[in-house]
């Protein structure tokens, strides 16, 4: 137990066994303060003390906040008589007052008479007057971090007051520096756990994708297999001249379900497949879905003009699917050599361009291939695109191929 009966007259002692007993209390004091982790609560139960050891009437303790500006970060006694006081005059000029030489030159300021005091420079309107006032730095090693201040002490202030109130703010610094280092290193791991939760999240998406590719290759290579070779055994047996017109009839619905089987799975595949993986640059996700595209008949090139940045999840994620949908159009229908996908990055919007040199469509034909059901991925992309504002315009370019434009404003349409 403490024993803090020498801090009811906050008069220092006069006999050794008096300054004994108070050393052995400040210590305790010290001891107890140098325990709390809170940087508030360190504050705040230094001042209690500062008041109770020089029976002050009310303090704050300052901090520096920049080169010429210090933070009152508490204050104990004085209760504003109007809202937002506090919050107003927080934050005070270092300047040469009363108050400010303390941080200005790292000593102690000491006035029984303030209002006559040549530092004096007065007090925001509804500021208690301030007739006696002490304050004391605050240093770690040589730098002085802030100070505490007391005032209004009846009988003002003397060198032991002084003495007394410097030896407790040595203590209090430390206090403080060791809660601020406890903050930082609070932060630094709360920081540290976030990553780590990113990471694991990194991990799960990408254990994730690989999952989805793997079913989507399990899809394509077993499944659409067998229901194209249904589909190729129907088609062979309506070939046939000695069947009946009812199993004739039968036979195209199962040829007719097995196309409507296989475009189901080519859509599950690619809604598979095509998922990008969370976090990556859109650049690189091109650059590998169009390298997965090039083979020996085909050529695919990635051109990238403006600078890239980073997109709404959705725009990236239609830039992906449109590219893998036309891709592949190229690959089974335009006969095609060589194509060149290209990305253009403008303040205003996104432009994608896919073109091949192949032999195009009969322009009789192109507003048809948009609008028919059969055309499933088309009209998929166009749905997406014009979802986020945007336009798809396809057309046979000027020396052959087909074009394939969309255009996506920077701030797509949510």
């Amino acid at each position: 137990m403490v024993d803090r009966s020498w801090l009811v007259s906050a008069q220092p002692p006069t006999d050794a066994d008096g300054w004994q007993a108070q050393l052995e209390s400040l210590y305790a004091i010290s001891v107890e303060i140098a325990g709390l982790r809170e940087l508030s609560q360190v504050m705040d139960r230094a001042l209690e003390y500062c008041l109770a050891l020089t029976s002050s009437a009310f303090g704050f303790i300052g901090l520096v906040d920049g080169p010429d500006t210090m933070d009152v970060a508490a204050i104990r006694g004085f209760v504003p008589d109007r809202p937002g006081f506090y919050e107003r005059f927080r934050k005070i000029p270092i300047r040469r007052t009363i108050f400010g030489v303390v941080i200005l030159e790292g000593r102690s300021s000491l006035s029984n008479d303030v209002l006559n005091d040549p530092l004096h420079v007065g007090s925001p309107r509804g500021h208690p007057p301030v007739r006696t006032f002490l304050g004391v730095p605050l240093k770690v090693r040589d730098e002085t971090i802030g100070m505490i201040g007391v005032a209004n002490r009846p009988n003002g202030y003397d060198a032991d007051h002084e003495r007394l109130l410097s030896t407790f703010a040595n203590q209090v610094a430390v206090a403080i520096a060791n809660a601020r280092l406890y903050e930082q290193q609070r932060q630094m791991i709360a920081d540290l756990q976030a990553l780590h939760a990113r990471l694991n999240a990194a991990q799960v998406e990408a254990l994730i994708h690989q999952e989805r590719n793997r079913i989507a290759e399990e899809l394509h290579d077993r499944v659409a297999q067998i229901i194209f070779g249904i589909g190729i055994e129907a088609t062979w047996c309506l070939g046939r001249s000695d069947i009946s017109p009812e199993l004739a009839s039968s036979l195209a619905r199962i040829r007719d379900l097995a196309a409507r089987g296989a475009a189901e799975i080519r859509r599950a595949v690619y809604d598979l497949a095509a998922e990008p993986l969370a976090g990556r640059e859109l650049v690189e996700e091109l650059r590998e879905l169009v390298e997965s595209f090039h083979g020996p008949d085909l050529q695919v090139d990635l051109v990238v003009d403006g600078r890239p940045r980073r997109l709404a999840h959705e725009a990236e994620e239609t830039i992906l699917r449109v590219v893998a949908e036309a891709l592949s159009n190229v690959r089974r229908h335009a006969g095609a050599d060589l194509a060149i996908v290209s990305l253009q990055y403008s303040p205003q919007a996104v432009t994608l361009v896919v073109q091949d040199n192949g032999r195009g469509i009969p322009p009789g034909l192109l507003e048809w291939t948009l609008q028919q059901p059969s055309h499933f991925g088309l009209r998929s992309m166009q749905r997406r695109v014009v979802t986020l504002g945007g336009q798809l315009h396809l057309h046979n370019g000027e020396d052959g191929g087909l074009v394939l434009r969309v255009v996506i404003p920077a701030e797509p349409r949510r």
